[in-house]
């Protein structure tokens, strides 16, 4: 009890990671392990996306007019993975911790890694997809929670600036060199298929170093025991839907993070969106120009670490800013940038020429902006017992309008042209935004 006492009364001295001041409990080994976690994770989605093109053309031999329903199927898929686990992932990371879910979600990328190239038929493909779903939820769960946890509230701006920096320099490299990778494997000799399985099964050695270095370096502080963490399995699963009937409570008291909550329903869309449709584009734009799948990837690959070093160079620029500004404001701005940045995609007619660059830079652009107001207002606003089932009730939003955009994408790509997915998310973009500046109009009426 005396220690107990002592503790509360003398919390841990809180240390720094740079300029970034950190949580009581938290030091620079966490930092550097979360930000590896960060780094593969973001990896294996943005090759298994690069890589899907390949797969449905060169193994599965999808014909091109049926490519996009397909892909916005499979990604709908990935979606009911995720939306069915994302609010009970989210709780058990506020029971269990963050660190058991990111560890359940790389044992499941790496599976999905292995079995990705093998698949023979359409249907194996969409069980794959839907395991990725269900891993991925853990991750969602997880990380941006402990982007949560970590920093001290001055250092928020900062160090979201870092958690979207780091990332996006390792991604950017190893989607460049990735892509390359079943160019490389035919160059010395094998097969299409074999080509594909030896870039998967390398890819798939990150997520075990992950694994094994999350489970050794990244401890996290104790939190203190709530009411429902005790008493058995049956209080613990009644402790998972208090939480979220708790963060919709809140949500309903406090306007700035029920709109945070609300405009949940399109943050994420974007990475989706052009992570499954750019590069579906691309390879079709290269089918119809006579280039073979493989060298489009690699257009595929520039066009990816492009987009990566402007959301690189955009990072530290808007996390400065979310520490100087009002964050909502920031959040609506972004909305804004997001909703003409996809618009552009709608002026390009050449997929290999310079305004496809110019396109991946403004859309750099804009999701640096995005991703650093939403994860600064959600760790500003969310209840700090409530945090991981904030975000989980938060993403399952967006993973629901994920998983509507993706099949919508599939259909508007092959019936009405390549850039359409990308013209539906400035519209969607643009509804959330006008729908925002409304809510926050009525408010302010009432105050």
């Amino acid at each position: 009890m005396s220690n107990s006492v002592d503790s509360a009364a003398n919390p841990p001295a809180q240390k720094r990671f740079g300029p970034i001041l950190l949580s009581p409990g938290y030091g620079p080994k966490q930092v550097i392990t979360f930000l590896f976690v960060l780094c593969v994770s973001y990896c294996m989605n943005e090759f298994s996306n690069a890589m899907l093109p390949l797969i449905l053309r060169e193994q599965l031999h999808v014909p091109a007019g049926q490519q996009g329903r397909l892909t916005g199927l499979l990604g709908a898929t990935q979606q009911v993975g995720t939306l069915i686990c994302i609010l009970f992932a989210g709780a058990l990371a506020d029971i269990y911790g963050r660190r058991i879910m990111l560890i359940l979600t790389m044992i499941g990328f790496m599976i999905c890694l292995v079995f990705y190239p093998l698949v023979s038929v359409v249907y194996a493909l969409f069980a794959v997809k839907f395991l990725w779903g269900v891993a991925y939820s853990g991750y969602n769960a997880g990380a941006p929670t402990l982007s949560i946890d970590i920093p001290d509230n001055s250092s928020r701006g900062k160090f979201n600036s870092l958690v979207l920096l780091t990332p996006l320099l390792a991604t950017s490299g190893f989607v460049l060199y990735a892509s390359k990778l079943p160019a490389w494997f035919q160059s010395m000799g094998y097969s299409p298929h074999a080509s594909l399985v030896g870039s998967y099964w390398l890819a798939a050695i990150l997520p075990l170093i992950c694994i094994i270095t999350t489970i050794a370096f990244l401890n996290e502080p104790k939190r203190p025991v709530r009411e429902n963490d005790g008493g058995g399995v049956l209080a613990r699963v009644k402790g998972l839907f208090s939480n979220i009937r708790g963060v919709l409570a809140y949500a309903r008291q406090n306007k700035t993070f029920g709109l945070i909550i609300f405009i949940g329903s399109v943050v994420r869309t974007d990475t989706v969106i052009i992570g499954t449709f750019l590069a579906l584009w691309i390879v079709n734009a290269g089918r119809v120009a006579g280039i073979d799948a493989i060298q489009a990837t690699k257009t595929v690959g520039l066009i990816v670490f492009i987009r990566f070093i402007t959301k690189v160079i955009g990072a530290p620029l808007f996390g400065l800013i979310a520490d100087k500004v009002n964050r909502t404001t920031l959040m609506l701005v972004s909305l804004a940038m997001m909703t003409l940045a996809f618009g552009f995609f709608g002026l390009i007619q050449d997929a290999f020429g310079v305004w496809m660059i110019v396109a991946a830079v403004l859309v750099g652009f804009a999701e640096s902006a995005e991703a650093i107001a939403s994860q600064s207002l959600m760790a500003q606003e969310a209840p700090a017992h409530l945090r991981g089932s904030s975000v989980g009730v938060f993403t399952f939003l967006g993973t629901a309008t994920l998983m509507i955009v993706n099949l919508l994408g599939g259909i508007l790509f092959d019936k009405l042209g390549f850039a359409s997915p990308m013209l539906m998310e400035a519209v969607l973009h643009l509804v959330v935004l006008v729908v925002s500046l409304l809510l926050l109009r009525k408010n302010a009426a009432k105050a």
